[in-house]
């Protein structure tokens, strides 16, 4: 390396900011096909290990000094994940080539000409963005870097500067791998997620001392609730929708006053599997639409967080109907503001609400949760955009 005028160190990474900094490759095997260990009471093994990838790429997004996230799988549902923070680093898919852990991550790197890279584990649910900033600002003083797991055998980070070959040896016992191809240590407390990798559900249990992400934290707090609706409010409950739903839900979704600014009154048809949809979000986010019920166990309408497309990405959004007869008294944006509170509970930063432009009540009921209107994203997408941090 030669020193720059500055005094810094010609194709080494640039500490802050987005511009130059690191690309950080995260290879993720398909769910179906990996962590065949990570079984647990009451939860899905796919939607688990998912929701620890996502958690993964969201915190990485967010590190400091990182410039783009370059997700390598052969999971097309990954593809739509993105951060949750504003500030995040965009994050792509490369297709993962088939040929194993390391010729992935090598995939990856290849598009990253100029700027320092940095290959992470996929499996870090309890992974903080402080924690990798850190790890990533000293790897900016080295030619090649590499973090060892808790146990100090294995590898859950290898950095290379700018116009470093790349080359990787990921797999049992890597650490010393690596060190012998001469990458210099990096140094983190042996309990910080980034060097806290999950095979089985006994390390799960173990790191989620440490604070998990909040897709994990979902899977695994409705696992132990024994379901996955919010808290009860003042006046209402919200509990999962169940198929003997299908009267109340098919007259709801079928009132073309409540359905006036969708694109038509869905039909009893539909509203199944507008049911079975919700029922399929319990298990796969241990989120989805909940049954809004009032004190006395009449139907309400429903309310939940599920995943919206924004433009090219996946938003959480909260969203509500209430059956004409309970309108006007209050109750969207009571049941709103559970799952606000619900959302903001497991750890997620964000929440929106995306409404037709022409619907004024959704945005005042959007506005007495807290939201405000998003200029820019609501002239991108063409709608009401409220947004709120949590």
């Amino acid at each position: 390396m030669t020193i720059g005028s500055r005094g810094k160190r010609v194709g080494m990474a640039d500490e802050g900011g987005r511009d130059g900094g690191w690309v950080v490759v995260i290879p993720v095997k398909p769910p179906a096909e990996g962590k065949s260990r990570l079984a647990a009471p009451g939860l899905d093994r796919v939607a688990l290990a998912r929701a620890i990838a996502r958690d993964t790429i969201d915190a990485a997004a967010q590190a400091p000094g990182v410039a783009r996230v370059v997700v390598v799988t052969a999971d097309l549902d990954l593809a739509a994940t993105v951060p949750s923070a504003p500030a995040a680093a965009p994050v792509s898919v490369v297709a993962d080539p088939g040929e194993g852990l390391n010729s992935a991550i090598a995939a990856g790197a290849a598009g990253a000409d100029g700027h320092p890279r940095a290959a992470l584990l996929g499996d870090l649910p309890a992974l903080q963005p402080a924690d990798l900033g850190q790890a990533l600002r000293q790897a900016a003083r080295r030619p090649t870097a590499v973090m060892p797991d808790a146990e100090g055998t294995g590898s859950t980070l290898l950095t290379a500067a700018a116009g470093v070959p790349w080359r990787s040896s990921f797999g049992a016992d890597s650490f010393a791998r690596h060190r012998a191809q001469g990458a210099e240590p990096l140094d983190a407390p042996a309990a910080s997620g980034l060097r806290r990798d999950i095979d089985t559900a006994g390390q799960l249990q173990q790191v989620s001392e440490l604070g998990l992400g909040p897709r994990t934290t979902a899977l695994l707090r409705a696992a132990g609730a024994g379901g996955t609706a919010p808290a009860p409010t003042a006046r209402l409950r919200l509990r999962e929708m169940r198929p003997d739903d299908l009267d109340d839900m098919a007259t709801l979704l079928g009132d073309p006053d409540v359905m006036r600014y969708y694109p038509a009154p869905r039909t009893r048809e539909q509203a199944a599997e507008w049911i079975a949809r919700s029922m399929l979000r319990y298990r796969n986010d241990a989120l989805g639409l909940w049954i809004v019920e009032d004190a006395e166990g009449r139907f309400v309408g429903d309310c939940g967080l599920t995943w919206q497309p924004l433009g090219v990405r996946l938003v959480l959004e909260v969203g509500y109907h209430v059956t004409p007869p309970l309108q006007a008294r209050g109750y969207a944006a009571e049941a709103a503001a559970a799952c606000r509170d619900h959302a903001r509970s497991l750890g997620f930063t964000e929440l929106r609400a995306l409404v037709h432009p022409d619907n004024a009540a959704s945005t005042r009921v959007a506005q007495k949760t807290g939201m405000h209107r998003d200029a820019a994203e609501s002239e991108s997408a063409g709608i009401t955009v409220m947004r709120m941090a949590l």
